[in-house]
């Protein structure tokens, strides 16, 4: 193998181990899986391109190579990373990680990322905050099924009869590509793997491009004059390489970088350096990097499950993960993984089918047996039940008998939307109401709605996943939910009209000009629709945004660090810092019917907003950052004056 190659794969491994250490830090780190992307992509292409495709075969030999490279240490790395999640997580993270440990079986981890990324309420399952041991795993699935359709790529690439021909093929496919990526969803394209090929395929790219070359100079019969030769725009081949090789390191730097240009030129940065094939560059040739390269595939599936289960807040934890990780790697590839690599086909299939059948009993006992069962002291016990009868998010004080009389109506399926809706049973009151917004509208709805006793004629909620119900990005269900939303408040015209969201991070970029600010725009313009119709518009404020999986969070303190717990407070510095801009586009709201409320005051205490009750030590949020009850009930005195006040005014207009 080339050490430059490894070199490459030692620098891509050792970005991404940093990056998962120090998220906070090396925020650009993970880029170093699209260098392996890459990596792969050249690798498979000099495969194919020196065995060349001729029938069924060579396409099954193909698979059994790459099968027999990755299979027998992924399955003992699923198998062995399952016991161990059941051994020292809590039991609140094990129905996420066996969902995702099937899924990494099958090797399709990918597919159901995007699947949760792209569901509203499943979202916090995908999310980087999850302590899932399988996470790192979608990037094998999307290699796995590049592999499956690489040979049929180079069936095709061999009818073309010249090296230059194949070039204008895969850089047509990679332009592509590139366009595809950069306008899809980011996190479908992010998993996806047809959205990824355009990586692969610059891996091609590097060794068509290497072919025509030699072509070129096939007259010069030595190898290093053709790199004597090499200048680029009058500079040499050695100073460009060094360059280049410069380009990788800004994954190191500790401030976010737009991945829309980042990555492509990572990307295409390492698909120049492995077309270059240097021996001159002292990082590409260095010793322990190479080394560093020949065991990333054991660091890779090694040190997530590592820094998942053991990390910790300490700069002590973090060596501890680092130093595990290296150990626990470097004997796995030594004393396992060269060491199958040696096997016949009879053996490996032997060994495979004896890996799946170890997964299998595991996965059967993990479900069924209490063995796996943790015991908790009773005090622990019996907050790890409380707070977990709060999943998913409690929206009542108490058992409701008010059953919806409507449920939905026609422009709600026409749109596809995910969506609550409820008319409630006529009160014994003279106002009408509504709610509208996301799960947020969901969240407040029964809790606001109780504070007015039923003294109210009609009430209505509608709940549209993503929908912030006065502006959007243009992303779905963007336009459309707030169409619906304001039919629905010309038809009915409620006397009072709530709206409740958990806002999109857009809210929060920052304001250029105040007066053609795009967001502020589409708030004024369709609050000024909503007064036409209505008494008086109440909007929730802008409210600190905890982590998705918080109660899991929080319950994994409780359980292992429980002296670490009052670091799960939000730090009002940095929260107010993080809302200055949406704070400031709320005040520049022209609304004479509207009241902002704000609910982030119930739990400011000095510099920090609460995130748990010390008392009952009960979560003030839920694993999708909603509201749970004991949240709620912090926010009562706001319900109960905002009901007091509706009451008191709106009713004496209809006496």
């Amino acid at each position: 193998m080339r050490i430059d190659i490894q070199c490459l794969r030692g620098l891509a491994i050792s970005f991404v181990l940093i990056y998962h250490l120090f998220p906070l830090v090396f925020v650009n780190g993970y880029l170093g899986v699209d260098m392996f992307f890459v990596i792969s992509g050249y690798l498979m292409a000099r495969i194919l391109n020196n065995s060349k495709i001729h029938n069924i075969s060579d396409i099954l030999n193909f698979y059994y190579r790459r099968l027999k490279r990755i299979l027998p240490l992924y399955y003992l790395f699923c198998t062995v990373t399952l016991i161990f999640v059941h051994l020292y997580l809590g039991v609140f993270w094990w129905d996420n990680n066996r969902r995702y440990s099937l899924a990494a079986l099958f090797l399709v981890s990918n597919q159901v990322f995007i699947n949760d990324a792209m569901d509203y309420f499943l979202q916090y399952q995908a999310d980087g905050t999850s302590l899932n041991a399988f996470m790192h795993t979608w990037s094998l699935g999307v290699e796995i099924q590049f592999y499956l359709l690489a040979p049929f790529i180079f069936f095709g690439l061999q009818t073309l009869p010249k090296p230059s021909l194949k070039l204008a093929a895969v850089s047509t496919i990679t332009f592509f590509g590139v366009c595809a990526f950069l306008t899809t969803n980011t996190q479908f394209a992010f998993n996806f793997m047809l959205l990824r090929l355009w990586q692969f395929s610059t891996g091609f790219i590097a060794l068509f491009w290497r072919e025509v070359e030699i072509l070129r100079n096939s007259k010069r019969s030595e190898k290093s004059s053709l790199e004597e030769t090499r200048v680029f725009c009058g500079i040499s081949s050695d100073d460009v390489v060094t360059c280049v090789t410069s380009v990788l390191f800004l994954c190191l730097i500790p401030s976010k970088i737009d991945p829309i240009w980042l990555r492509p030129l990572i990307t295409f940065a390492t698909a120049f350096l492995i077309y270059m094939e240097t021996e001159t560059c002292q990082i590409l040739k260095s010793k322990s990097l190479g080394y560093l390269g020949n065991i990333s595939y054991s660091v890779y599936l090694i040190h997530w499950p590592v820094i998942t289960i053991f990390m910790g807040t300490t700069v002590a934890c973090h060596i501890y993960c680092l130093i595990l990780t290296m150990i626990i790697s470097i004997i796995t590839h030594h004393c396992y993984e060269k060491q199958y690599l040696k096997l016949d086909k009879s053996a490996v299939g032997v060994l495979i089918f004896l890996l799946l059948l170890f997964n299998a009993s595991v996965q059967y006992s993990t479900r069924n047996h209490q063995f796996w069962k943790p015991k908790y002291l009773p005090k622990i016990q019996k907050i790890v039940k409380e707070n977990e009868a709060m999943i998913p998010f409690d929206t009542l004080y108490k058992k409701n008998d008010d059953e919806c009389v409507e449920t939905g109506f026609q422009e709600l399926y026409d749109n596809g939307f995910l969506f609550t809706y409820c008319k409630y049973p006529r009160g014994k009151g003279k106002l009408s109401a509504m709610i509208i917004g996301n799960s947020y509208a969901k969240n407040l709805n029964e809790h606001i709605r109780t504070q007015f006793h039923h003294n109210y004629s009609e009430w209505r909620s509608l709940c549209i996943g993503g929908s912030s119900g006065f502006f959007h990005d243009n992303a779905y269900p963007g336009d459309a939910s707030i169409i619906t939303m304001k039919n629905q408040v010309a038809t009915h015209k409620p006397d009072v009209l709530f709206i409740a969201a958990r806002y999109p991070h857009f809210l929060k970029s920052p304001i250029l000009n105040e007066e053609d600010d795009d967001i502020v725009k589409q708030m004024n313009s369709n609050i000024a629709f909503y007064e036409q119709y209505v008494q008086k518009i109440y909007i929730l404020a802008p409210h600190p945004l905890y982590p998705l999986n918080f109660l899991n969070i929080f319950l994994d303190y409780v359980t292992r660090r429980p002296t670490e717990l009052e670091t799960l407070h939000l730090n009002r510095e940095v929260v107010d810092r993080d809302l200055l801009y949406a704070r400031e586009r709320f005040e520049l709201i022209n609304c004479k019917k509207c009241k902002v409320f704000d609910l982030s005051k119930e739990f400011l205490e000095n510099d920090k907003y609460l995130s748990f009750d010390r008392k009952t030590m009960l979560s003030y949020m839920d694993t999708g950052v909603h509201f749970t009850a004991p949240g709620m009930t912090k926010c009562d005195p706001v319900f109960e004056s905002m009901a007091k006040e509706v009451m008191e005014t709106i009713v004496e207009k209809h006496v």
